[in-house]
């Protein structure tokens, strides 16, 4: 609780996040001034004889804090604290229940100067100053996707987002959704059945879980080293308002964000739009025409979102660096190809993991005996699943 990030305790930054009238917008406001205050002392330094001794956190005072956008009340609330110690009664219980809560050794606080913060998540417009974690902290080590979309979803929608989801997570990616039941449901039990690590970043405290028939969900994603997440205090109550803010982390903390399945007013909108804002790629699957629940991915396809058939679609746009963790974990040492390759670009792939050398168009005529359109056709795959790279008409295996 010692510990000093950015000028405050951990103490200090949960009192003042408990706080009513402190949201996380305030609390970042205030982050990002400490920041830039150190930031000023470091360069002053270079030229001033005379050390400052003031620390950033002694420089917050009323007048910082209604710069920073904090209300009136707001802010003597948290000087007093600040200068005082003082917690009004209800900020006292909870700072209580969330320090035996942090007793747990798969519960934890997670603060932006904490090594094991989402990297990504620091490049939006308004980070977490800190996450609540229950489960794993390296649930986001591997490259996040989003996979997001209808709670209302169909059939359809739901085999496709738990089916791509699987495939994703086998190929090293951890799935990032919002625990929502429909398409945010089926994509976390596709990594779950993947056995693989999946974050839900949930638009409650993290003691009152939503929706409660997920629970059993929420327990097996903690259960296979995943994660759920959140900026809110550990008791705060479903509300409307807390869902569409969440939206911005699960594409904040995600290479690119997939909508499988929404409507015209669907809040999985509200993610491909943060996406868009945060520079992340955004896919969409298609859907029937004057099907409702497909109108927002149509319109996001028509708008330039990537049109989305299969994984490989995803991994095609992702930048060459992001497709490492599917390479290898689609060739093991042991030799093993990903099931959902043609058997001829199974059979080149193998090929040319072992050889390790480029070969020429002829030349791979002759060493597979495949004819020049079907091999054309075999290496396209392979070349849109990140396996296989053209250097001017030298194929050769991606490592």
């Amino acid at each position: 609780m010692n510990a000093l990030h950015n000028g405050f305790s951990q103490r200090d930054w949960l009192a003042l996040s408990f706080m009513p009238g402190i949201g996380p917008s305030r609390l970042a406001s205030l982050w990002t001034y400490l920041s830039a205050w150190s930031e000023n002392q470091e360069g002053a330094d270079l030229f001033d004889p005379i050390p400052n001794t003031v620390s950033g956190a002694q420089s917050v005072d009323y007048q910082v804090l209604r710069a920073l956008g904090w209300s009136e009340r707001t802010a003597r609330a948290a000087l007093l604290y600040l200068q005082h110690g003082k917690l009004p009664y209800d900020v006292e219980d909870n700072f209580i229940l969330t320090a035996r809560w942090l007793e747990e050794p798969d519960q934890h606080v997670v603060f932006r100067d904490d090594p094991n913060y989402p990297t990504l998540l620091q490049n939006i417009a308004v980070p977490p100053t800190c996450l609540f974690v229950k489960g794993s902290k390296q649930a986001w080590a591997n490259p996040c996707l989003g996979v997001v979309g209808a709670r209302n979803a169909s059939g359809y929608g739901k085999k496709i987002a738990e089916s791509f989801s699987q495939q994703l997570a086998e190929a090293g990616y951890s799935i990032c959704s919002g625990g929502a039941k429909g398409i945010d449901s089926f994509a976390h039990q596709g990594a779950l059945n993947a056995q693989k690590a999946t974050v839900a970043v949930m638009g409650t405290g993290l003691l009152n879980l939503y929706p409660k028939q997920n629970i059993a969900l929420f327990e097996r994603i903690t259960a296979t080293e995943g994660a759920l997440i959140s900026e809110y205090p550990l008791t705060t109550a479903p509300r409307p308002q807390l869902f569409p803010p969440r939206n911005r982390i699960i594409s904040g903390m995600s290479h690119g964000v997939l909508v499988v399945e929404a409507s015209e007013k669907s809040g999985s909108l509200i993610s491909a739009r943060y996406a868009l804002e945060e520079n992340r790629e955004v896919f969409a699957i298609p859907g029937r025409i004057g099907d409702p629940q497909a109108n927002g991915s149509n319109q996001l396809i028509r708008q330039g979102a990537n049109l989305v058939l299969g994984i490989d679609d995803i991994m095609a746009e992702l930048p060459r660096s992001l497709r490492q963790p599917a390479l290898e974990n689609t060739i093991t040492d042991k030799g093993e190809l990903p099931s959902n390759l043609s058997n001829s670009a199974s059979d080149v792939l193998e090929m040319l993991s072992t050889e390790r050398v480029a070969f020429d168009f002829d030349a791979l005529i002759r060493k597979t005996g495949l004819g020049a359109s079907a091999l054309s056709q075999t290496l396209m795959e392979l070349e849109l699943s990140g396996m296989v790279v053209n250097a001017q008409g030298q194929y050769q295996y991606a490592p």
